[in-house]
């Protein structure tokens, strides 16, 4: 089959009676917060079904935790599947979403802006090349990436004044102070690491490395950070390096899911899908269905097709979302045997 644009373009569909109050007027707040919610979902979609993009990525595509929303714009750029306008614009939105949503008034411009994303992201999604797909997403129509049956509206600005009085508001005032003199160290920092996580979604390795580097040496004990190190050094054939990372993670966070699954996938590129099943299988334990547990289910599954047990593979693939089983049964097939390298010893 080939490359589906109404299945990708179903979250913005959705959404057409929004789209259609946008083009009628004044932007109602909850249809900017929605339209920007379905054209993330769309994005997501794009990435999820583009056949050139390793499973991998395309896993961590299904979760907004595993891929974060600039994370995911930077991906599409970086793989020549979105113009830079058309990026920019749907970054704009997600900002206009996020004062709305947390309950300012929507801008004059919100409404427009929403709707030039509703229009260029269906008419980008329809222009762009077939390409084929093995085994399509078979889905029935869900609830939106992020949302609930809840309306969404601006809260009235009189509803977010407050009549302190003197003694209160100079009590207040104090306590903020300290808070803010402490959030300038904290902000400073965590600006470092957000500055790493862009440079790595923007494929400037090299950047991303040295900011992740920097990091783990003022917190040695975040487990994130050594699975960002972890995945650039396997990805780089530097899988020493990546077990060092994995090692001194598990030492202080042996139940960190994500050291587990990324452990799995060093295994599973050295050759050792055996062990590498029993690492996915341990991610799973600590985190059957949460953040990134899609992720350990898919390399459980190719884990174990490499191992020679298509049928355990195929019990696991059935508890696993319609989502990714379209993703794992249009995988290429194992391709033999390989070299196999000796295995990491990151055991906690």
């Amino acid at each position: 089959m080939s490359f589906a644009p109404d299945s990708i373009l179903r979250p913005l569909h959705q959404r057409a009676a929004d789209v259609e109050l946008l083009r009628a007027g004044p932007a109602p707040a909850g249809a900017v917060v929605r339209v920007a919610r379905a054209a993330e979902t769309t994005l997501r979609r794009m990435l999820r079904d583009d056949p050139t993009a390793p499973v991998e990525l395309r896993l961590r595509a299904l979760s907004d935790d595993d891929l974060p929303a600039p994370d995911l714009l930077g991906e599409l750029r970086r793989r020549n599947r979105l113009p830079l306008e058309l990026a920019a614009a749907v970054h704009e939105l997600q900002g206009a979403a996020q004062r709305i949503a947390a309950g300012d008034e929507p801008l004059p411009r919100d409404g427009q802006l929403a709707l030039s994303v509703a229009e260029g992201l269906d008419a980008h999604v329809r222009a762009l090349p077939a390409m084929p797909l093995e085994d399509p997403v078979e889905e029935e129509d869900e609830p939106l990436h992020g949302e609930s049956a809840q309306t969404v509206h601006a809260v009235p600005a009189e509803r977010r004044r407050f009549p302190w009085q003197a003694l209160a508001a100079l009590a207040v005032l104090v306590l903020l102070l300290v808070v803010v003199v402490r959030m300038r160290a904290d902000g400073r920092a965590s600006r470092g690491l957000e500055r790493a996580e862009a440079a790595y979604a923007a494929g400037r390795v090299a950047e991303a490395e040295a900011g992740f580097r920097a990091w783990a040496d003022e917190h040695p004990r975040d487990p994130q950070v050594r699975v960002y190190l972890a995945r650039i050094y396997r990805e780089a054939g530097r899988r020493a390096d990546a077990n060092l990372q994995l090692k001194a993670g598990l030492d202080v966070a042996p139940e960190n899911p994500g050291l587990h699954t990324e452990l799995g996938y060093l295994l599973l590129d050295g050759g050792h899908p055996a062990q590498a099943a029993e690492r996915f299988r341990t991610a799973l334990g600590f985190n059957p269905e949460g953040v990134g547990a899609q992720r350990a289910r898919g390399g459980l599954v190719r884990a174990l097709r490499e191992a020679g047990r298509p049928a355990d593979a195929e019990r696991e693939l059935q508890q696993a979302p319609a989502e990714l089983r379209a993703l794992m049964r249009s995988a290429p097939a194992p391709a033999g045997s390989s070299s196999t390298a000796p295995a990491p010893s990151s055991a906690p």
